[in-house]
């Protein structure tokens, strides 16, 4: 019988503990936490930066890198706002295309993306919007899902934004944060995921920044 409650005490322990783990949580819910610094390329000093913010009733993961290009604001700008050289820096690229203009500072891109097993294909419709400010350029990023209809075996990442900040160092140097943000819900545990994701990021960075660099 001793054995039994033994049993009996450590499973109302365990479920006790559980709960209270579970209202820390949910008291930590509308928090948004800070930057992490996740990983680096101390050749080139990108760095990428992760936190978890409140985005209505979900959670958001937030990615950031951060950069020094050697260019003016204008030619950043050329490259990651023109479909057409989207694969340039971004793997798995498959398709990039506008597909409706509002004008010279507002238009609706499709991305259709093939990455390897067991993502396979993913794709997004966005918003892009471009504003100029007397110190720094915004590229804004939003989803726009009902634009295109989804498409048979291909994922559509409808909870998916980006914003682009490009600010003046010198005349011929720019600051980057280039920031991403998802309230997809992962399909593979952290552990696996993020390290993985993390070092896709990375390398876009880094291709981008030979990219420009070269120019």
């Amino acid at each position: 019988m001793k054995t039994i409650s033994r049993i009996i005490w450590s499973i109302f322990l365990s479920i006790s503990l559980l709960l209270q783990t579970n209202v820390l949580f949910a008291g930590d819910a509308d928090k948004d936490a800070e930057w992490v610094l996740v990983t680096e390329d101390t050749d080139t000093d990108i760095k990428v930066f992760e936190r978890w913010i409140s985005v209505e009733k979900n959670r958001a993961r937030e990615r950031q890198g951060k950069m020094v290009l050697n260019c003016k604001p204008d030619d950043l700008l050329a490259v990651i706002v023109d479909p057409n050289k989207t694969d340039i820096w971004m793997s798995n690229v498959e398709e990039c295309r506008i597909v409706r203009r509002l004008n010279s500072n507002e238009w609706f891109v499709y991305t259709l993306m093939d990455a390897p097993w067991p993502i396979g294909k993913q794709d997004i419709v966005s918003k892009y919007t471009v504003t100029r400010s007397a110190d720094r350029i915004l590229v804004s990023i939003d989803q726009q899902t009902d634009l295109i209809p989804k498409k048979k075996d291909i994922e559509r990442l409808d909870t998916f934004s980006a914003r682009w900040e490009i600010v003046p160092v010198s005349e011929n140097t720019v600051s980057v944060n280039f920031t991403t943000q998802s309230t997809q819900p992962a399909k593979y545990p952290q552990w696996a995921q993020d390290p993985i994701v993390r070092k896709t990021f990375l390398n876009n960075m880094r291709k981008l920044r030979r990219h420009i660099n070269k120019g």
